[in-house]
């Protein structure tokens, strides 16, 4: 039965999807001829499916798939568009040859042709640490030279001016904020005030630089989360980007963005310069989820700031039903943003709040449990269930009281079991030296991160015999392939590496908590050993960023809270072993429980999606910013189509909660 488009430039859409009757409002996106379209989009309102079907409807009209070129800002919304697009039934063979990147992955095939060889990734904060200080002792050398200071050096292990240092990188790099010619300046307190930075970054920024490409700007000798995104952006800047660049997507007819409204000034360089290309365009975003401007990520760029030289007319569509959740939810939407959200739902969606006790540690994630195993009881997919949080610790007890009940469950990206995070590993590591346990860890993957662990949070230096011409990184695969081959070599490498290889104060500490894993006995055996390590001093040490130490604290706090159950640690870590290899047992065709940080499922939705602990100071948290801990709560409660559950404090709810009522 033919439809009215939305817009008047239309015609008849060639491809007709399975599984779903596109609205209006989608038939005339798919079928749109403008050249250039901005879609704002509410969340839950397909706009990813609408993405795909604009893709389907070029390839049904003889576009090739490989000259489509689609970007997100994240992986998940990459792997999304891809599963959107077999979903309304395109071929697998053709969604392969479609382009579907990252943005970051995009720029790094593009600048393979000109690096000259593989460039190193170094993707964290840490692994960036000792770079960021080889350019803190370059700038005060400087300083002693100039014999003056105009500001004061951090001193040396203070990881709060890397994590300072590091936001600032990513914010200038992601706003661009040195112009064309800024770079070749000379560093002013002047320049530094008309980039909105301090003269000290202004300075750091300038020698991390050259320690990352000293020769020229086509030869970087590492590269850091979205680096490629900026050197691309630059080179395109000052027009150095080659013409004749094979890895460069010529030919690209159909190029769409997914996530827009996470898009900062590198990101539109390079979208500007594929609008080069007499190509058709279209930008799909919601400026209520943009949770990235410390990156430089900005709703401008769903308002009007991408344009065409000029040449280029943008014409407007919206998606403002929501088909994954109906009028209840639409309606708390619509108060909490305080912007229209209707409902095209063919479902009713629930939204049930429940309260906690916050001095009842484990009420919430009872009660959570509790909800899976109704859900698994009325034959619902566990993989339908998810429950989003907002810190990582939080999954401690929630990972535990599954197991627990023997609900099988699986991590979104961005999040892994806190069996697995290193300051557990490294406790891990110690009971098994202290009491001859190995068993406790016993698949070699994990063998390799306890060992991984232990050179993190000590700052071991190892020296291998004859081995003197290795780089510590190329001693540290031999120690771990070495235990992953053989867990009762975890002993040897404790004793003749790991203490032989650190600080005298750190040896000491780590032989007094063995000697209390051996000797001493009791229910907070486990608390006297985290004492002994002084595990807090140890994570100031080892990780850069505040949240990342934040989150060691409260991990050991829910482990401990655990442990008590047991008679020893060494049992305790035992019997999660056991649980995680029964897990790890079950085929993988079966159905899983999904645990994710909110902030990593943008672009996802489940039947039932449950969101515990929201108390106030953890959900909103106090480090992140107002808006965009408001915007990650939006994110997180539009995630559900049939079952919204609010697992609220009930002595200091959020405030988030009452907003939507």
């Amino acid at each position: 039965m033919p439809v009215a488009p939305q817009h008047d430039d239309t015609r008849p859409a060639r491809f007709v999807p399975k599984n779903i009757a596109p609205t209006l409002e989608q038939l005339a996106i798919q079928t749109a001829v403008d050249n250039t379209i901005l879609v704002e989009a509410n969340a839950g309102a397909a706009k990813t499916t609408t993405i795909a079907l604009r893709l389907a409807e070029s390839w049904s009209r003889g576009v090739p798939p490989a000259n489509c070129l689609a970007l997100t800002y994240t992986v998940a919304a990459r792997d999304a568009l891809g599963a959107a697009l077999g979903k309304i039934g395109v071929p697998s063979q053709v969604v392969r040859q479609f382009r579907i990147e990252t943005f970051e992955s995009f720029a790094r095939a593009v600048l393979a042709e000109l690096d000259g060889g593989v460039v190193p990734i170094r993707p964290t904060a840490e692994s960036l640490k000792e770079i960021v200080w080889a350019a803190i002792e370059a700038v005060a050398h400087e300083q002693r030279e100039r014999g003056r200071q105009d500001f004061e050096i951090p001193s040396l292990g203070d990881n709060s001016a890397v994590e300072s240092f590091l936001r600032a990188n990513h914010n200038l790099k992601g706003r661009m904020l040195l112009a064309a010619d800024a770079d070749d300046q000379p560093a002013t307190q002047d320049l530094a005030d008309s980039l909105g930075c301090s003269y000290m970054h202004l300075r750091l920024f300038k020698a991390y630089e050259r320690s990352r490409q000293p020769w020229h700007r086509d030869y970087p000798t590492f590269r850091g989360a979205f680096d490629a995104t900026y050197d691309l952006a630059t080179l395109i800047l000052k027009d150095e980007l080659p013409r004749n660049l094979g890895a460069w997507p010529a030919r690209v007819r159909v190029l769409l963005v997914d996530e827009m409204h996470d898009m900062n000034q590198a990101m539109s360089l390079i979208l500007t310069r594929l609008l080069d290309a007499n190509c058709f365009f279209c930008g799909v975003g919601d400026v209520d989820q943009v949770i990235y401007s410390a990156a430089g990520a900005d709703s401008k760029f769903m308002q009007g700031e991408i344009q065409r030289r000029g040449t280029r007319r943008i014409t407007r569509y919206t998606l403002t039903s929501s088909f994954r959740f109906d009028a209840t939810l639409a309606k708390a939407v619509s108060r909490f943003k305080a912007k229209p959200c209707v409902s095209a739902s063919a479902h009713a969606t629930h939204v049930t709040t429940l309260s906690y006790a916050g001095d009842d540690a484990d009420s919430c994630e009872r009660q959570v449990v509790q909800a899976i195993l109704k859900w698994r009881s009325s034959r619902e997919k566990l993989s339908g269930f998810a429950v989003l949080l907002r810190h990582p610790s939080q999954s401690v007890a929630l990972e535990n009281a599954l197991l627990a009940a023997n609900i099988p469950y699986v991590f979104a990206p961005g999040l892994d079991s806190y069996l697995m995070r290193p300051e557990i590993l490294l406790i891990r590591g110690l009971l098994a030296v202290a009491t001859d346990r190995f068993e406790s860890i016993d698949v070699p993957q994990t063998r390799r991160k306890v060992v991984e662990a232990f050179v993190l949070f000590c700052d071991v230096r190892l020296q291998l015999q004859n081995c003197d011409h290795l780089s510590q990184r190329e001693q540290l695969k031999q120690v771990v392939d070495a235990a992953a081959d053989n867990k009762l070599i975890l002993r040897d490498i404790f004793e003749n590496h790991v203490l032989k290889g650190v600080d005298p104060t750190v040896a000491k500490r780590l032989r007094e908590a063995v000697r209390i894993a051996r000797m001493e006995a009791g229910p907070q055996l486990l608390a006297r050993v985290i004492e002994a390590l002084r595990l807090d001093l140890l994570a100031i040490a080892a990780f850069v960023e505040s949240g990342r130490r934040e989150e060691v604290q409260g991990n050991l706090r829910g482990l401990l809270q655990l442990s008590d159950r047991f008679s020893t640690p060494a049992d305790f870590f035992m019997h999660l072993n056991e649980s995680e290899a029964r897990l790890r047992g079950l085929p993988a065709s079966t159905t899983r429980v999904v645990l994710g940080l909110v902030e990593s499922v943008k672009g996802l939705e489940f039947e039932h999606v449950a969101l515990p602990y929201l108390r106030q100071g953890e959900f909103p948290c106090p480090s992140g910013t107002p808006l965009e801990e408001e915007n990650l709560f939006y994110v997180g409660i539009t995630r559900a189509r049939r079952f919204l559950s609010l697992y609220v404090d009930r002595d200091f709810p959020s405030a988030f909660v009452r907003r939507l009522h």
